[in-house]
């Protein structure tokens, strides 16, 4: 990343006219392996794509962000350094060098390693990624696979409204009210207990590294309590409706509200819309996005008429048509229906019906 800046800046200082002095991950790379072997001969200890692969990425990353490339509707941004501590331990090996016997996979330079459970899918190997999260280590594969689901025999279409209380409210089904796990929260006392305990050590020590395990370990399992409850959600949700349809949240508005930003953040609002989006297409679900501006809890699901005057502290929707219903129920079934409303259709029947004029 140094020589890289150091690259560039002699290449602005040539206006940009020395293709030459140009910097690219192959040029950098070339660099590297006419001084590898006299300053940094440790590096024939490991992989080879211990010193191929960051090249590669680090040509990927400017790439993008010269070509002003989008991720998540949000331009790329310049590249940075990692820092240790505070990034992702993990090193790339390809395909070539991946060998996989059962529960055993070979690490190049470190030989057989044990893992938890066998790959489920078969398929060719391009690469793998093992990376470190707390004390754990964990591999993943990129495989050629053929997805192949069975699409659910249902007709039946539902609306989701992501809330606080309940993860999700659905407008049809066994189930109408979700609830939310609050890993988050439940675990609070005991991560602020852990948090005290931490500043009172000495950095470096062997007491401050045991404890800032402890603290890693408490978080994964934070997010994976979190991300479990979504994947059974979301894999609910596909195997039992042909049509579902959420809002088009924008979270980082909502997490603006500096009295809920956290426990809005403790739902996962994002990685729902993440795995619906890539499930659907496994089983066929139709998925619809409802436009943000969309008025789900503010209009009556019996009679089509909006109450502009509900506010967040109102839980249950009343309205003059003798609708009395609980507002993230309210708001699910208008999210059910989005599509006809948006055709202009607005009432829909009491006892659930399709909308009608």
């Amino acid at each position: 990343m140094d020589a890289w800046n150091k690259q560039y800046a002699l290449w602005e200082a040539s206006d940009k006219t020395d293709k030459s002095l140009r910097p690219s991950g192959l040029m950098l790379k070339k660099q590297l392996n006419a001084v590898k072997k006299a300053q940094f001969p440790w590096m024939y200890a490991v992989t080879k794509y211990a010193a191929q692969q960051p090249f590669i990425n680090l040509q990927r990353a400017w790439s993008d962000f010269f070509k002003k490339k989008t991720m998540n509707g949000k331009p790329v941004g310049k590249p940075r350094f990692k820092k240790k501590g505070k990034c992702v331990d993990s090193f790339y090996v390809g395909g070539d060098q991946v060998v996989v016997k059962g529960k055993y996979v070979k690490v190049p330079n470190l030989g057989w390693v044990r893992m938890a459970e066998p790959i489920k899918y078969g398929g060719k190997i391009n690469a793998m990624t093992i990376s470190r999260v707390a004390d754990k280590w964990f591999v993943s594969f990129s495989i050629d696979v053929e997805v192949s689901f069975i699409p659910s025999k249902s007709q039946a279409r539902c609306g989701i409204d992501l809330g606080i209380n309940s993860l999700a409210t659905l407008s049809s089904g066994d189930i109408r009210y979700w609830a939310t796990p609050k890993p988050l929260h439940n675990s609070l006392r005991k991560l602020a207990r852990m948090q005290r305990r931490l500043v009172k050590k000495v950095k470096g020590s062997n007491g401050y590294r045991k404890l800032t395990t402890k603290i890693a370990r408490l978080h994964k399992r934070i997010a994976d309590i979190r991300r479990n409850c979504l994947h059974q959600l979301t894999s609910y949700l596909v195997k039992h409706f042909a049509e579902v349809t959420i809002e088009d949240l924008n979270v980082k508005g909502m997490l603006a509200n500096g009295k809920l930003a956290r426990h809005i953040a403790d739902v996962g609002m994002y990685e729902f819309r993440r795995q619906m989006a890539y499930k659907s297409d496994w089983y066929g679900t139709m998925l619809n996005i409802a436009d943000r501006w969309f008025p789900s809890s503010k209009l009556c699901s019996d009679c089509g008429s909006k109450n502009n005057e509900l506010t967040l502290s109102d839980r249950t929707y009343s309205c003059a048509c003798g609708n009395n219903k609980c507002r993230d129920y309210n708001a699910s079934i208008n999210l059910e229906h989005y599509t006809a409303r948006s055709a202009g259709i607005y009432a829909v029947g009491d006892d659930g019906s399709a909308p009608t004029v």
